[in-house]
């Protein structure tokens, strides 16, 4: 998941370039509808890159609530601070 979540982070990251080069031929006359695409497109991209984040962290939250209660239950010392 770490991968898939850096992979999306930089191809929003690639695609947020390509939107803003677009940005700047809008200033020049060029088509505006095309830069909102790429603007949407990077949006969506940085979107879905943080959501899959989110649902990462929350399940290596829930391991690690599972691993310490495992490891309460047999005695075993996991060194919390």
């Amino acid at each position: 998941m770490t991968r898939v979540t850096i992979a999306l982070t930089l191809a929003g990251l690639a695609i947020l370039f390509i939107a803003y080069s677009y940005g700047v031929h809008v200033i020049h006359g060029g088509s505006v509808l095309a830069h909102m695409y790429w603007a949407t497109a990077a949006m969506f991209f940085v979107a879905l890159a943080n959501f899959i984040a989110i649902a990462h962290l929350a399940r290596s939250e829930r391991m690690i609530q599972e691993l310490r209660a495992l490891c309460e239950k047999h005695g075993i010392d996991y060194g919390e601070d």
